[in-house]
């Protein structure tokens, strides 16, 4: 940003930004102010001025907060289309374990944690977040599992719905009941004491 956009930026003026810088823009201030405030204090208003552009700016691309905010996190988040490369399954484990463990201990897990007081209040909500956020990247850690069954790394018949959210729900406990970032040590012992345990051929 050069000077003269900064001393704007700072005096609440607009900043003139088009096409993904303005995207990018628009989705760090989502993620700033579901850190902040949470879902149920966001809106346009704010995230607008957080961003430093006009809220017109932000209808043009999205019609409500709900269609803004899951658009924020799919692209704050790792892509579900991205797998490990297949060095073997444990060492997939680990960097997958390790991408999610970055996202909880980064400015995204805030506002993720934000997200979970609307489970009861926004269902609907929070509905259309699980089925455009949550599940797609869920399914990562299946698809990584299958891979390594199709190796012969993993025993027929052991990859089921516990096997696959054991490892993201561990990391999660750690992330809601211990202010400390998530340790690369519990990322590593997870894969190693609870889950390849129950895999292995």
């Amino acid at each position: 940003m050069t000077a003269d956009a900064r001393s704007l930026a700072v005096a609440g003026t607009p900043i003139r930004r088009r096409g993904k810088a303005l995207e990018q823009a628009i989705f760090d201030a989502v993620i700033e102010q579901l850190a902040h405030v949470g879902y149920a204090g966001l809106t346009m208003d704010s995230v607008a001025a957080t961003a430093h552009t006009g809220k017109a700016a932000i209808y043009r691309r999205w019609s409500n907060k709900a269609a803004l905010v899951v658009d924020a996190l799919d692209n704050r988040l790792p892509s579900p289309d991205a797998l490990p490369e297949g060095a073997g399954v444990r060492e997939d484990l680990i960097e997958h374990m390790r991408e999610k463990a970055a996202v909880l201990n980064s400015p995204v897990g805030r506002a993720v944690q934000s997200l979970l007081a609307e489970m009861d209040r926004d269902r609907p909500f929070m509905g259309i977040v699980n089925d455009r956020v949550v599940a797609p990247r869920q399914d990562v850690f299946r698809r990584i599992l299958e891979r390594a069954a199709e190796r012969g790394e993993v025993r027929k018949g052991s990859i089921s719905p516990l096997i696959i959210g054991i490892g993201p729900a561990m990391l999660v406990q750690h992330f809601l009941g211990d202010p400390s970032p998530v340790p690369d040590e519990l990322v590593v012992s997870v894969v190693d004491d609870l889950i390849l345990p129950l895999i292995r051929p």
